[in-house]
């Protein structure tokens, strides 16, 4: 009934797709989401390669495309039912890829998505539809937004020398343009290493931010290195065996000592396997430190 991603397209990135139009409406009503249409070239042309491996693989947004909305792919320059849905919808053949979210009754909630195929653009285009839907805007999906920022946005790095790095990483990710932090060593000093969205921040107000929580500016960064345990609250707890995006870990590690809920932060997946860990033997103990494209491959 759905592609497997194992086998399929890399056109159709690492997101499971139903086939059917029908049979995917019918879905979306009883399970009152969205579809999620994808209108592609299978095989396709290099854009529509590269809308699969950039803007369908990220493992924490084919989560979010997975858990919100119905996702059907349509292939563009193929007879049959799906040449039936592109008439129906009036989309032209041996096209790159669009994308529409519809209700449903097959009607649109948002303006389709063609000519932009960047991640962030794709996101944004979700978010909106399950605005207009009345849908609740999760952490975790707020999340997913902050970690293509860091990926596909602006963004800068700076490194603060602090009395303590632990505390560090929690203060200075409630700033609101910080995307993460970790800690680390430059020299003898006790560091913390931040990244932040130049959109929401500058490194002049950072600074006065840092100074203000106790922490110092260095003149150097030089032969900087990451503490081997970076994300401490992270580090002892059962939440360093999970695959975690940078953002992720930033926010849990924020959320465990401030008495936060740390699973707001994840995906379906994610908060499913954290619950039943049970017996850890086996599973690689800090996980969390990995990029999560490299160990969400051995995410079971």
């Amino acid at each position: 009934m759905k592609t497997k991603i194992n086998t399929q397209h890399i056109e159709l990135g690492k997101v499971s797709w139903y086939r059917d139009y029908s049979f995917a409406l019918e879905e979306a009503n009883r399970l009152n989401k969205p579809v999620f249409i994808l209108f592609q070239e299978v095989p396709g042309c290099r854009t529509c390669v590269n809308f699969g491996i950039e803007a369908l693989s990220y493992p924490l947004m084919v989560e979010l495309i997975e858990n919100e909305f119905i996702p059907l792919a349509i292939f563009n320059n193929k007879k049959g039912e799906d040449e039936v849905v592109l008439k129906l919808y009036n989309e032209p053949s041996w096209n790159n890829p669009v994308v529409r979210i519809v209700n449903s009754e097959g009607k649109d909630i948002v303006q389709r998505l063609s000519d932009s195929y960047s991640p962030l653009a794709l996101y944004d285009i979700m978010e909106t539809a399950l605005v207009k839907l009345g849908k609740i805007i999760s952490g975790f999906m707020k999340t997913v937004r902050d970690e293509l920022i860091l990926k596909y946005g602006n963004i800068q790095e700076v490194i603060y020398e602090t009395p303590c790095f632990w505390s560090g990483e929690t203060s200075m990710i409630q700033h609101e343009g910080v995307l993460t932090t970790e800690a680390g060593w430059v020299g003898y000093k006790e560091v913390v290493k931040v990244k932040f969205n130049t959109e929401l921040t500058s490194v002049e107000e950072l600074n006065l931010y840092a100074i203000d929580q106790g922490f110092y500016l260095l003149e150097s960064w030089e032969n900087y290195r990451v503490d081997k345990a970076p994300q401490y609250y992270i580090s002892n707890s059962n939440y360093k065996y999970l695959p975690l995006g940078e953002v992720q870990r930033a926010r849990i590690n924020k959320a465990i000592p401030y008495k936060e809920n740390p699973n707001q932060y994840l995906s379906t997946k994610q908060l499913n396997f954290f619950e039943n860990l049970g017996n850890t033997n086996g599973i690689y103990p800090n996980n969390y430190q990995r990029p999560i494209e490299e160990s969400w491959k051995y995410f079971k």
